[in-house]
């Protein structure tokens, strides 16, 4: 049989809040001095939207284990649902200190630079989107059973779809694209070429314009007919730029380093140090030591330059993390820079 602390973590898994509450305060005599019964009744608590509860359970969790990364997380989240960042931050730091490579904290941290202001705190409270920033549940169970029978039942249909009926791209969701759809006239175009056009076309429906990007690219450096170039050029007009959350197909140094070609106007999100670091009244261009962040392995050099000044001043002593456009400065790889983020401690 399992004990009410698994009974109401699967509860809360299926998104039952009240349910997980009353199996856990039914044995709070029990469980009264465990950690794992105050941590779980605080999250039930915080997920209901009873921070006054939560924060009273957390409480009692936090004088139980001082240094629990999860827990640090959901009393941050208190904080940030009130609007009081500043001690959010704090908590961050606090676990950075004990856990440098914490991905939920950097996150969150990042959360707080972008939409850090109060009234759009309120915002993502209201809509609830803030829950993104809580203490993982892990997959709905019961969203996870019907999703899989929905993706066999998808599958089935698409390779009906796929075989039966070709693709019809003047009807994508993002844009007209009937002007680029492949002709009777494109037929002269090398198989491999065709499909990567092709790929171009999937990626964009797909919301991947990195990737969309590369294929276009394999495009225009073949052998392709001009008229089949006109229009991979004319799908790049179509794509838009990405912020460090939204990009979803990241390059490696080395991947972008041994065939820069491919992969002109993709974005990339590399961190690293910077150094050489030359700044004007509007402008910064620094290099970017990829790789380096924690000074023990260097990737590659890439030149970054700005064509406007980033709100905070960058601090050579602090990694830094860059979302820039590849470029060529003659044969050498450079990045026009579109984002940089430097975290308030080294991560």
């Amino acid at each position: 049989m399992k004990s009410a602390i698994d009974r109401a973590l699967w509860l809360m898994k299926c998104r039952d809040f009240a349910g997980a509450i009353q199996v856990l305060n039914e044995k709070r005599e029990v469980y009264e001095e465990s950690f794992d019964f105050n941590y779980t009744l605080g999250l039930a608590f915080l997920y209901a939207g009873d921070t006054g509860s939560a924060a009273a359970a957390f409480d009692e969790a936090r004088k139980i284990k001082i240094n629990d990364a999860n827990l640090l997380l959901a009393q941050a989240a208190i904080h940030l649902r009130r609007g009081n960042t500043e001690r959010a931050v704090q908590y961050y730091l606090d676990i950075l200190d004990f856990d440098p490579g914490n991905k939920d904290a950097k996150r969150a941290l990042e959360f707080v630079r972008e939409h850090g202001d109060y009234e759009e705190v309120c915002r993502w409270v209201d809509d609830g989107r803030i829950e993104l920033y809580y203490p993982r549940l892990g997959a709905n169970p019961k969203k996870v059973r019907a999703l899989v029978l929905a993706l066999a039942l998808g599958a089935l249909v698409g390779a009906l779809a796929v075989r039966f009926w070709p693709r019809d791209f003047s009807k994508s969701s993002r844009a007209d694209l009937s002007s680029l759809i492949l002709s009777a006239d494109d037929s002269v175009n090398a198989r491999g070429v065709r499909k990567a056009y092709n790929q171009a076309l999937e990626y964009f429906e797909q919301n991947r314009d990195n990737a969309a990007q590369r294929e276009v690219n394999r495009v225009l450096n073949s052998q392709a007919s001009t008229g089949l170039k006109q229009k991979a050029r004319s799908l790049m007009s179509y794509f838009a730029a990405p912020g460090f959350d939204s990009l979803k197909d990241n390059f490696s140094y080395q991947e972008v380093a041994a065939q820069t070609a491919l992969y002109l106007d993709c974005y990339v999100d590399w961190s690293g140090r910077a150094s050489n670091i030359v700044q004007g009244e509007s402008g910064l261009s620094f290099d970017l030591l990829v790789g380096y962040e924690d000074l023990k392995e260097l990737d590659g050099i890439v030149r970054v330059t700005f064509d406007f000044l980033p709100e905070r001043g960058l601090d050579a002593e602090k990694p830094v993390r860059v979302l820039g456009k590849v470029g060529l400065d003659g044969n050498k790889l450079v990045l026009k820079g579109r984002s940089l983020y430097q975290s308030v401690k080294d991560f």
